[in-house]
């Protein structure tokens, strides 16, 4: 049997794992290999929106499995347009490009935002602006336009050709943009300090600032989108359009999927060679993910969200008015975070595992909530139970 040593043995220490190793899981619940049973509040970081081993998702992979594996993009495969045709019929889009995850989605937005302005603007037009605080994957280009020290420390030189400035801030943004700025890329609701919306000012200046200047604007949902924030995406809820929209997480529920939406105009800078990926868009995670868009873009099931948003945030309020434990309580659907005054979040991530809940970290003093979209209202409530039980042994 594996154990946390053969962990710490052969695997590259990139992550801080809890001290359980996990068996089998089941909606939003999870079990150890000591058969522990854990509610899970983390939906393997805002990824498995319809729940852990879906029944229905499982019967379209196997049966898929039968049928095509993979291919490759020499070929086409139906699948995949199936999902396309479903993503811009339910979107801005007019094309949709697959890809593995969201920093490939993120790779792809800035190449082709490139591309578009140097091909159809000028040449020296390739500048990108993003904002503090955001998160946009792991390579070298994402943490480039994170531009924060925890993600670039001892990884220079970066990418070049970028600007930072501050999330929210819209006094000052125009000093941010020139004629030479290519995209504008941010999140519409930031998790890196909790749950940060963007102010609808700011968002109003970005979209007069890109006109002015002539930039296409990129909306990262690579956490937001699918439904996890009451919505089929996130920029539904702020009256802006992309030029391009980066996705992933949720999309196929754990089966990895990336990709990018985007329109005629955009895509038709792009030509055959200019970017590619082996495995995006293939069979078994485009048949899952065409089942996922059909269930989660209903009306029904997205105000559903909602009223299980209103169920967290009531609970928290509750625990909140009682015990004076919480700076701050932010959402944004099914996304909850909760920044703690007093008590050590390592310390209280771990007594919720000794406890049987499990809750992601998103600072030093905030804890965030990404469950199951589907997690049912008795888990919800029996999950908080327990939160607040941990935290009053902290205190």
């Amino acid at each position: 049997m594996i154990n946390a040593n053969d962990y710490s043995n052969y695997m590259v220490p990139f992550y801080a794992p809890a001290d359980f190793i996990v068996k089998k899981a089941k909606g939003s619940l999870v079990w150890s290999a000591n058969n522990k049973k854990y509610i899970d509040f983390t939906g393997g970081i805002a990824v498995t929106n319809l729940g852990h081993c879906n029944d229905e998702l499982i019967k379209i992979m196997n049966q898929q499995s039968k049928n095509l594996w993979h291919l490759s993009n020499l070929y086409m495969n139906e699948p995949s347009v199936e999902l396309a045709k479903k993503l811009c019929k339910k979107t801005f889009a007019d094309k949709v490009f697959f890809c593995n995850s969201g920093a490939e989605s993120i790779e792809a937005s800035i190449k082709i935002a490139r591309k578009y302005c140097t091909n159809n603007i000028d040449k020296s037009k390739n500048e990108i602006l993003s904002f503090t605080s955001s998160f946009h994957g792991r390579t070298m280009l994402g943490i480039a336009l994170a531009k924060a020290k925890h993600l670039t420390d001892g990884f220079a030189p970066l990418p070049k050709g970028i600007k930072n400035h501050t999330y929210n801030d819209f006094d000052k943004l125009e000093d941010a943009f020139s004629d030479k700025t290519a995209a504008v890329i941010l999140e519409l609701v930031q998790w890196q300090s909790g749950i940060t919306k963007a102010n609808k000012k700011f968002i109003t200046k970005v979209k007069q600032l890109s006109k002015k200047y002539n930039a296409l604007v990129i909306i990262d949902e690579v956490q937001s989108g699918v439904g996890r924030t009451g919505t089929f995406f996130a920029y539904e809820q702020f009256n802006i359009a992309p030029d391009i929209l980066c996705f992933a997480k949720g999309m196929a529920n754990g089966f990895p999927i990336g990709g990018i939406l985007t329109s005629d105009k955009i895509s038709d800078s792009m030509t055959v060679g200019s970017h590619g990926t082996t495995f995006g868009g293939g069979p078994i995670a485009c048949a899952i993910g065409s089942r996922v868009v059909d269930i989660i873009s209903k009306k029904a099931f997205l105000s559903d969200v909602l009223k299980k948003e209103k169920k967290f945030l009531k609970s928290l309020n509750e625990i909140n008015s009682s015990y004076r434990c919480f700076n701050q309580i932010s959402s944004a659907g099914l996304w909850v975070s909760v920044e703690l005054s007093s008590i050590d979040i390592d310390d209280l991530i771990k007594l919720s595992h000794k406890n049987g809940l499990m809750v992601l970290k998103a600072n030093a003093t905030t804890i965030r909530f990404s469950p199951s979209l589907i997690i049912e209202d008795h888990l919800i409530e029996k999950g908080l139970e327990i939160f607040k039980k941990s935290i009053l042994q902290l205190q």
